[in-house]
């Protein structure tokens, strides 16, 4: 909950922005000064974990997000959530090698520019390293050790991309292995299409768990239209899939459409995202709500 309270500071900033009456007094700085200090810790911490066992730091690095949800749905109006990431790139150990910290959920797949309405449940925090070997611009291979869901885990994955004309691909088979819950071998597979000015993606993943009795299942169809460098609309339908701890399977529909604009100099933006959606647990009723974020970025 304290990374809640830090990241309403960054609204409390902002609204005194917007809302302050005739006052010439930039508050600006005020979100600059905390910015540059959150800055100043993560390059400090980078340069103190990569100097373990050397004389001094050789250019160590970190960059991440802190992210504040407000998720207002027809079931629950008052779902809030934080996430946050951070890698530490620590050249003297590897120049391929990184620390990553972050609270969510390390298992779970990603469709290309789909949404996820659901909160971070987890309470603990996820520590791993990360090894990336990238032989060509078309192939990489991304090894992970650390400690997820309070449980140790160890991941293997392969990404290959390639083009065809306007047609971009790329497939990204993964294996897992969760110390308590198991092997998870799962699959992601995406291609986009190139418009006059805008853009069409297409994207599925099949994943399982070896404690859960059926597989994960994902797929969506976006459209991306780029309004400028800072201004993005993305629109589609997602299909999920999956069982919970009780095995009792879930599906949902989801359409929504997410604008996504730049709220202050080159690291603040916010989204947001109204949606409907049909779920299985609650009798594919419709349900209307809206996600709202704020995304802060910083480092490198």
């Amino acid at each position: 909950m304290k990374l809640i309270h830090y990241l309403a500071l960054f609204l409390i900033i902002f609204s005194q922005r917007l809302f302050a009456d005739g006052t010439t007094q930039p508050v600006r700085p005020k979100a600059d000064l905390l910015q540059n200090k959150l800055n100043t810790m993560m390059q400090n911490t980078a340069s103190w974990l990569d100097n373990i066992g050397n004389q001094e730091s050789n250019g160590a690095s970190s960059a991440g997000y802190l992210q504040l949800s407000w998720l207002p749905r027809t079931a629950n109006l008052a779902d809030v959530d934080a996430k946050f990431k951070v890698h530490f790139n620590l050249p003297n150990l590897n120049e391929r090698l990184a620390l990553v910290i972050d609270n969510d959920n390390e298992d779970e797949l990603l469709l290309d520019y789909g949404t996820d309405h659901t909160s971070t449940n987890q309470e603990g925090i996820n520590v791993a390293f990360q090894y990336i070997k990238q032989f060509n611009n078309d192939w990489q291979v991304k090894n992970r050790i650390g400690v997820s869901r309070s449980q140790f885990y160890l991941r293997s994955e392969m990404q290959f991309n390639w083009q065809v004309q306007k047609m971009t691909f790329r497939l990204q088979p993964r294996i897992d292995y969760f110390l308590q819950d198991g092997w998870g071998p799962s699959v992601i597979g995406a291609a986009s299409y190139q418009l006059e000015k805008s853009s069409l993606s297409l994207s599925a993943s099949w994943q399982k768990i070896e404690n859960e009795s059926r597989s994960r299942r994902k797929i969506g169809l976006f459209h991306i239209k780029n309004f400028g460098v800072n201004q993005l609309l993305v629109s589609g339908v997602q299909y999920n899939r999956n069982n919970n701890k009780l095995d009792v399977s879930n599906e949902s529909y989801i359409i929504s459409t997410r604008y996504r604009n730049l709220l202050y100099k080159s690291w603040m933006y916010f989204e947001v995202e109204p949606f409907l959606e049909f779920n299985q647990l609650n009798g594919y009723k419709r349900e209307v709500g809206i996600a709202l974020h704020l995304i802060s970025y910083y480092g490198e």
